[in-house]
């Protein structure tokens, strides 16, 4: 008996090195992550990145302090309500509409502010289909600190592929910093 085994275990470990050659199949696994469709670190923004925005927000950190990587930051502030901001067509994006859109980031708030958001807007010509506000303010309890956020956005109105997804942050007119945004779909 142990010959034989020796015998098989032997035989199995020949053929197995002797078909090198042969086509490999790769199992792919699915996992519940959403793979990051748009990331933004600000870094480059200066450059005229294709589908974002309002390149005035985008600012070096002021003096003292840091960003929550390089030196870039979106700043909202009285002047500027509004973040530097991913704004494409749906069918740009992809063939199928979205169900749901998330955001991920970073933001720093110096004050308390309670209008501090992410926004979603799916527009038809200006006019909008969808407009969603996820409040930060429980994110910003801890004030002059880069806190994390995650928010996902339900598609929960008819959209078109002509309709124009916007992403922004929104500050109230109060100075906000917001940094390293990703932006992805739920299909």
């Amino acid at each position: 008996m142990k010959n034989f085994l020796f015998l098989v275990l032997t035989a199995s470990l020949v053929y197995g090195c002797s078909n090198s050659n042969q086509n490999t199949v790769e199992t792919v696994v699915e996992t519940e992550e959403v793979p990051i469709a748009f990331a933004n670190d600000m870094e480059n923004a200066l450059s005229g990145v294709p589908s974002w925005i309002n390149e005035a927000t985008v600012v070096k950190m002021p003096e003292g302090l840091k960003a929550h990587s390089g030196e870039f930051v979106s700043k909202v502030s009285e002047e500027k309500v509004y973040s530097y901001a991913f704004r494409e067509t749906l069918s740009n994006i992809n063939e199928k509409l979205p169900v749901a859109v998330i955001v991920k980031g970073w933001v720093y708030s110096p004050e308390p502010n309670t209008a501090l958001s992410i926004v979603v807007d799916i527009n038809d010509e200006g006019k909008s289909v969808l407009w969603k506000a996820y409040s930060l303010t429980d994110v910003i309890a801890d004030l002059n600190q880069w806190k994390e956020f995650s928010a996902r956005f339900t598609v929960d109105q008819p959209v078109k592929p002509e309709h124009q997804l916007k992403v922004f942050g929104f500050g109230g007119k109060k100075t906000a910093y917001f940094d390293d945004l990703d932006i992805s779909f739920e299909y």
